[in-house]
């Protein structure tokens, strides 16, 4: 098991490793770096993966000119899926290991909940207004996202400008809008994709985005070699 620093700047993580900071997007399939490699060679563990330049006509230039954050790479779920990993960002760490994850012998508490694979990006099962959904589990979203609003905006909603990779950027109005897994309830900041971008991911088989807010107050464990994560409560039985 290696251990790497992770911030959370603008909204976005970031693990730093002896690249560079590289940008944390479970929403993205393919890893980028205008250095095409990445090396693990930390704490007695030596790793080394080839990356593209661009993907989707985004570069590594053009993505620090949409997230406002200088950054070397991003880091996609062609990477990220050889692991399991526990994101914790408020001890500022993130845990990656080969081997599968001992969550008891890390004090991570909670139930594993299963997640597909659409694309590449993972998806989790969620309960919504009465309905059940299938979000992607987007570590490089700020906020989460419905392909179509399932309930009215409240007046304090506010607009929100993001970006989407394939679809460039767009506004929406956030409001708070509760989300339910494993029997807890996750109330995030949530919009509206725009028509064109709801109706791709409509037709891919999702019905939207479920965004890091989740992550920013416990911490996640995610293995996707079994198919599951763990979202940890926010306040842990020993706390």
């Amino acid at each position: 098991m290696i251990t790497m620093k992770l911030t959370y700047e603008k909204s976005h993580l970031f693990m730093h490793t002896p690249q560079g900071k590289w940008l944390v997007d479970t929403g993205a399939p393919t890893s980028i770096s205008p250095k095409t490699i990445l090396s693990f060679d930390l704490q007695g563990y030596q790793r080394s993966f080839e990356v593209q330049q661009n993907y989707m006509g985004l570069s590594i230039p053009s993505l620090i000119n949409l997230v406002g954050v200088e950054f070397d790479g991003l880091l996609g779920t062609d990477i990220l899926n050889e692991y399991d990993i526990l994101w914790d960002i408020k001890s500022e760490t993130m845990l990656l290991t080969e081997t599968e994850m001992d969550v008891r012998s890390i004090g991570l508490v909670g139930n594993e909940l299963g997640i597909g694979n659409i694309m590449g990006v993972p998806t989790l099962q969620v309960a919504c207004a009465g309905q059940s959904l299938t979000m992607f589990f987007d570590t490089g979203a700020p906020y989460s996202y419905l392909t179509k609003s399932l309930e009215p905006l409240p007046p304090s909603a506010h607009e929100v400008e993001d970006f989407l990779p394939g679809f460039g950027t767009f506004t929406t109005k956030l409001g708070q809008t509760s989300f339910e897994a494993d029997q807890t309830i996750y109330s995030l900041q949530t919009g509206e994709l725009p028509a064109l971008i709801g109706m791709s991911l409509s037709i891919a088989g999702s019905d939207g985005i479920i965004g890091n807010e989740i992550m920013a107050d416990r911490r996640i464990g995610y293995f996707p070699r079994r198919h599951t994560m763990l979202i940890e409560p926010m306040h842990r039985p020993d706390e």
